[in-house]
């Protein structure tokens, strides 16, 4: 199978490393805006299987050109690009993987279904961590019960590392200014409702060195997905909370407080300029720390149902460490193998669907959660569950 990654940042960088790694896969392509940035990728593998190519993803002619010889494309640019990605897919007639969509492009992407399924090619909407794993994780309890009540997901990290950069994004800079900056939805009495931004925070025990940590809502592509895809059993709230280092989140808030999440041009001097774009000078302007990375994410999906007419709550939990072989930090760990994985489901006929789908409507998930296991990302489980409810001793009391 020939997989094309798009984008060589540390996201994309995760996919590829484990795809080089992967038996099954031929020829891996790695395609970004800044070829050099690609070219250093190579030599640092020093892998046959790799190709690199020129790729940019606002000129959709030239890259289906790039992508037609491709089994599947995981995009790993920024998400405001899915939609451009996704239209080369479709020329080039290869499945297509993202990292989401932060709900608004999610929801645009839903409608190209039916080109998709025209063309008999599967498009996973949002299949890194959180949305992706998240996903999966949620189908694992739903699909199991009869009714469905809530969903709530849970991200919260911690950094071990000490270091002097006053700033440092865990990921892009850009979709972490909106996680903290956009209006989140949630779905809540069976709507989609809009909230203000880092509201809903809520505290909770972790396991360690994560602990007990603060989590607020924020703007996410499961909460798009998940309320369509378990409608038929009833559910009635889904929502994400997402918990950042402390230390790194006060920052964040104090920045949007500020104004730097505005994504407009503020004239200063006579002079537009983009307060993010600013931003992302001065944090460039420093070193980026040397030392490997030690930080540590717990993923949590609590979901609430029913199963037999008893009240269940089914709790998914992953612990992800950062990777020290690969260097890796645990967010782009458990970010960048997940499309890896499903991308290989997908070219081998492990997963058969066609059309744009939700990672929970199409992903396999034992399957899914033993390849994250051969990883190292385990994945918990565990039910409380009512054994028997009032009305069923009262009928074993009345036939005794």
């Amino acid at each position: 199978m020939k997989i094309a990654v798009l984008g060589a940042g540390a996201m994309g960088q995760v996919t590829i490393f484990d795809l080089v790694e992967s038996s099954g896969v031929s020829e891996v392509l790695i395609a970004d805006l800044n070829l050099d940035r690609a070219e250093e990728l190579k030599a640092q593998l020093k892998s046959s299987k790799i190709k690199t190519a020129k790729a940019d993803v606002q000129n959709v002619e030239a890259l289906a050109s790039l992508l037609s010889s491709w089994d599947a494309v995981v995009n790993c640019s920024p998400y405001v690009f899915n939609l451009n990605v996704m239209e080369a897919a479709l020329k080039a007639g290869c499945h297509y993987l993202d990292l989401g969509g932060l709900f608004h492009v999610t929801r645009k992407q839903m409608e190209l279904d039916e080109k998709f399924r025209a063309k008999k090619l599967l498009a996973v909407l949002g299949m890194g961590a959180a949305p992706g794993m998240t996903n999966v994780m949620a189908a694992c309890a739903a699909d199991e019960m009869d009714k469905v009540e809530n969903i709530d997901i849970f991200a919260a990290s911690v950094d071990l590392v000490s270091h002097s950069h006053p700033f440092l994004p865990p990921y892009s800079l850009d979709t972490i200014l909106d996680e903290y900056f956009l209006s989140p939805y949630v779905f809540e009495d069976g709507e989609f409702k809009e909230v203000p931004p880092m509201s809903g925070e809520m505290i909770h025990d972790f396991p360690a060195p994560v602990g007990r940590a603060a989590s607020f809502l924020t703007l996410h592509s499961e909460v798009a997905t998940l309320p369509l895809t378990y409608k038929n059993k009833g559910v009635r709230r889904v929502t994400y909370r997402l918990g950042l280092p402390t230390a790194f989140h006060e920052r964040c808030k104090f920045l949007v407080d500020l104004g730097f999440g505005v994504k407009t041009a503020l004239k200063v001097d006579g002079v537009e300029i983009k307060p993010r774009r600013i931003l992302a000078s001065m944090i460039a302007a420093h070193n980026v720390p040397t030392a490997d990375p030690d930080d540590c994410e717990v993923i949590r999906v609590d979901v609430t149902g029913s199963k037999n007419g008893r009240q269940i709550l089914s709790r998914l939990e992953t612990t992800v460490l950062a990777h020290k072989e690969w260097k890796m930090s645990c967010g782009a760990l458990d970010t960048g193998v997940p499309p890896s994985i499903v991308a290989q489901m997908i070219c081998s006929g492990q997963v058969k669907e066609t059309g744009v789908q939700a990672p929970e409507q199409c992903v396999p998930p034992q399957a899914f959660f033993n390849e994250l296991a051969k990883r190292g990302i385990e994945m918990r489980k565990i039910t409380d569950e009512v054994l028997a409810c009032a009305s069923e001793q009262k009928l074993s009391a009345a036939c005794k």
